[in-house]
């Protein structure tokens, strides 16, 4: 059965609309997607992603450990600082995970992860330490943690109420073991991944519940995962499972961000030296955006064709509407012999086919 997140009854209570997502009961929204999406773009949105793991790796061998796991570099990375996106890679260089990583000290990490992969990263990372011999000691959080994000242009306004030391964060930036207007938070966090200014809260459950009432109260919209998915997209952030897998390389889906070059090149770790080869060789597919015209109602679905003249160049992975941009938009994997950017192509949508053109991230 799906499990609910901690704090779903009040949710409920506000008048979230709830359904399931990799495994875990959600809200997936409070009043209308569109209203909640424009909150956050023009003001200030307040989630709860309490579904997304948090997983504390603690033991002298903390590092040593993540240089094995992810293809950027560690050992040089600030403390107090997010470190990523990257990626848990397979022996193949697919994506096992995209991630992020609050690097607190030599000895202790948080790495925030993909719901559906929560039992697969845990297991992944403690094989990893046994395989490798260390003694590091791996902690699911969410029993006892919540995770909020305020996101928005006006988040600041509403942190500097909540934390006025959090307001001097800058963007992967976190302050751990903060007094706050509600109560003691263990870290803040300033990331802003839906392409705005944005900040992260992590805390337990009860002092969680207080700072969302107060962030509501202060003039947050509460937002559910639909708005994370429009608001996702519309920057051409990917979707695990949608568009990144096991059987997807960051070279094939651009991901510049989740990988050093001098490491992939040079260092052992899970991964890198088949990176590095994939760079060398070059991709078959790569991931682009489609915009669709104003005036097209049709919403392109995981697995669409795309073609060029009656010709399959490319297949969608995700799409939806863009409420700023106030048409269809989706992301997809197109063949290297036709990802230009501008290029006409045509999208099947249920019986008809769809005209669109090729572009590049973000959307808006």
């Amino acid at each position: 059965m799906a499990k609910p997140i901690p704090l779903l009854d009040y949710h409920v209570k506000i008048g979230a609309s709830v359904g399931e997502f990799a495994g875990f009961r959600v809200p997936i929204a409070f009043s209308s997607v569109i209203k909640e999406h424009m909150a956050v773009r023009e003001r200030a949105g307040i989630f709860d992603i309490t579904h997304m793991p948090m997983i504390r790796l603690s033991g002298s061998k903390t590092q040593e450990l993540l240089e094995y796991l992810v293809p950027r570099s560690i050992s040089n990375a600030q403390y107090d600082v997010m470190l990523g996106p990257t990626v848990f890679l397979n022996e193949k260089a697919g994506i096992k995970d995209d991630i992020m990583i609050y690097n607190i000290s030599e000895r202790e990490v948080i790495v925030v992860g993909n719901a559906i992969n929560t039992e697969k990263d845990i297991e992944w990372i403690r094989r990893s330490v046994e395989n490798l011999g260390y003694d590091i000691r791996v902690e699911y959080l969410n029993k006892e943690y919540t995770l909020l994000a305020l996101q928005g242009p006006k988040s600041p306004e509403i942190i500097e109420k909540i934390s006025s030391e959090a307001l001097s964060l800058k963007p992967l930036e976190f302050m751990r073991n903060l007094d706050t207007s509600e109560g003691r938070v263990m870290i803040i966090s300033r990331s802003g991944w839906t392409g705005e200014d944005g900040f992260e809260i992590i805390a337990e459950h009860k002092t969680a519940l207080k700072i969302f009432k107060r962030a509501v109260d202060l003039g947050a919209t509460p937002c559910g995962l639909a708005a994370r998915d429009t608001l996702r997209l519309e920057m051409g952030y990917m979707l695990y499972g949608n568009d990144i897998d096991e059987n997807t390389t960051p070279i094939e889906a651009r991901y510049w961000l989740a990988f050093d070059l001098s490491k992939i090149k040079s260092e052992e770790c899970i991964g890198c030296h088949e990176l590095y080869s994939r760079l060398i060789e070059g991709a078959d597919r790569v991931r682009l955006g489609i915009k669709f015209g104003k005036s097209e109602r049709a919403i392109a679905r995981s697995g669409a064709e795309v073609l060029v003249e009656g010709r399959v160049v490319g297949k969608i992975t995700s799409g939806g509407y863009s409420p700023v941009l106030k048409r269809p938009i989706a992301m997809a994997y197109i063949s290297t012999t036709h990802s230009l950017l501008g290029l006409q192509v045509r999208v099947k949508v249920r019986d008809k086919q769809v005209k669109g053109k090729l572009v590049d991230f973000p959307f808006i």
